[in-house]
Order: structure tokens, then C-alpha cells, then sequence
């Protein structure tokens, strides 16, 4: 692992992880950052033996966004669009993801950074971390992260947060369903090796399909027979799949099924 790259990517047991390593600007997030994190993302997802992902932030901040000193020079509307689309391809790629996404987040999660919680699945933060969706105003609108943050909050939450933009705690977070939980910085890891254990407890297959169902059952682009049809599909295939045949049996026998040692 080389401490001077932009993005760590690290495995511990059988779990990846991805630490964002611009310590010195608050991990902001620049094309190279986000280019990297769809990189790692896909690398995660294709390995056999990987688990979950977890991301997180190296130094006192989490994430605080968009890299501005970079982004302001961008005045060209198609520069401008093919940034956004690193970004929106980057989320789209967290939440396609068989794998379960963690973020561990601290201090703060703003604009993007916003967005790379609503990609995940679980997000555990410290207590005195800050969300913002301020970009109005800046006279902005946050279109590339709007699909993820309303897919993950709602439309009536991402539509008060927007239209406030007010910058939030971790009481209003777990209100609208942002993060999962929120606890003393020093227990954020704890968070997550906990969260890893009961994820171990699922078999890998039944965890990807699960984020697949959910992904059809959000998508505009299909009817609800046409989601109706793929969730009668989708259970029969678990049924019959060896991981639900391993997983009945292991109830019955009242013993872990194979893909659970602890």
C-alpha cells in the first residue's frame, strides 16, 4: 500500500477497504479521486473473496465535497458534464455493486461526499459530523447526486434538503434515513466490524441479489409487471440456488451455513 497514492486500497480478512488519502484538502473529491474510487469499486466487486467495501476518509474529514480549486476552472459546459458524469457513473457503480458498501464517515459529508453516502448501503458516522446539500446557494443544483439521494431518502426529504440546504447533524441524518447510526468517533470502527460480522451471516449471492431486487423495484424504466415477474423469478432462483439448499439445510441441522465460520 503506498501512502502517497490518492485512494488506499487495503484488505483486511474479507473486507476491502477504501480510504480516500487527500488528507490535506479534506479529501475532496477531484476527477483523479473519483476515477480512482470507480476503479477500486469494480476491482472489490469482482473479487471472489471479498466480502463487503468499506469507505472512509484518511485524516479529520470524512469528505468535504467537490475539489473547488479544480472545479472552478471548469467553465466549459461539457467539461463541466463529463464531471459530473465521473461522478454519477461512480454511484451508479456503488449501487449496481454485488457487494455491500459501508461508509464510515467523520467530521463532515458535503455535496458529493453527500452523494457517496446514498451510494452506500450502510453508513455509520461520528457524532459531530455535518451533511449538506448547499448547493443552491451557490446557485447550483446537485443534478449528478439527485438520482442517489433520492433513491436512498426519499423524494419529500431530498426535496426539504435541497430546498434548504441547510447544513445538518446526525439527529436529522438518521431522521431521513441518510446514516444508520451514529456514535463517538473512537467507536466508528467498531460500527463497522459489527456490521461486517452480520453481513458475514448472509450468503454472498443472497446479499447481491437483495441490492438487485431493490434496484429493480426503484426503476422507472420498468413496469410493475415487469418488477413483479423478476421478483417471482428471483425467488425461485434463490430457492433452488446451492446457497439457499446449503442455507435450509443448515437450518434444519440447527448448524452455520458454510459461507458463516464465525
Amino acid at each position: 500500500m503506498n501512502e502517497n497514492e490518492i485512494l488506499l486500497y487495503e484488505r483486511r480478512g474479507d473486507a476491502v477497504w477504501l480510504t480516500m488519502n487527500r488528507p490535506e484538502v479534506r479529501n475532496a473529491l477531484s476527477r483523479e479521486l473519483v476515477t480512482a474510487l470507480h476503479q477500486a469499486i469494480d476491482r472489490a466487486a469482482a473479487d471472489a473473496e471479498t466480502r463487503a467495501i468499506v469507505l472512509a476518509g484518511a485524516g479529520k474529514v470524512f469528505c468535504a465535497g467537490a475539489d473547488v480549486n479544480q472545479y472552478r476552472q471548469a467553465g466549459d459546459r461539457q467539461v463541466v458534464m463529463d464531471d459530473g458524469g465521473r461522478l454519477y457513473d461512480l454511484l451508479e457503480a456503488m449501487t449496481v455493486c454485488r457487494k455491500p458498501v459501508i461508509a464510515r464517515v467523520q467530521k463532515a459529508a458535503f455535496g458529493g461526499a453527500f452523494g457517496l453516502l446514498c451510494g452506500a448501503d450502510l453508513v455509520a458516522a461520528a457524532e459531530d459530523t455535518r451533511f449538506s446539500l448547499s448547493e443552491a446557494r451557490l446557485g447550483l443544483v446537485p443534478a449528478v447526486i439527485g438520482t442517489a439521494v433520492v433513491r436512498a431518502i426519499g423524494p419529500r426529504h431530498a426535496r426539504a434538503t435541497m430546498m434548504l440546504s441547510e447544513p445538518f447533524g446526525v439527529e436529522q441524518a438518521l431522521k431521513i434515513d441518510l446514516i444508520q447510526e451514529a456514535v463517538p468517533e473512537a467507536k466508528l470502527d467498531a460500527v463497522v466490524e459489527r456490521w461486517l460480522s452480520q453481513i458475514r451471516a448472509g450468503a454472498p449471492g443472497a446479499l447481491g441479489d437483495a441490492k438487485r431486487l431493490l434496484s429493480n423495484v426503484t426503476s422507472p424504466d420498468l413496469s410493475s409487471d415487469e418488477i413483479r415477474q423478476r421478483a417471482l423469478e428471483m425467488a425461485g432462483d434463490r430457492r433452488a440456488d446451492p446457497e439457499g439448499q446449503e442455507g435450509m439445510r443448515a437450518f434444519i441441522e440447527k448448524r452455520r451455513p458454510d459461507w458463516n465460520p464465525e
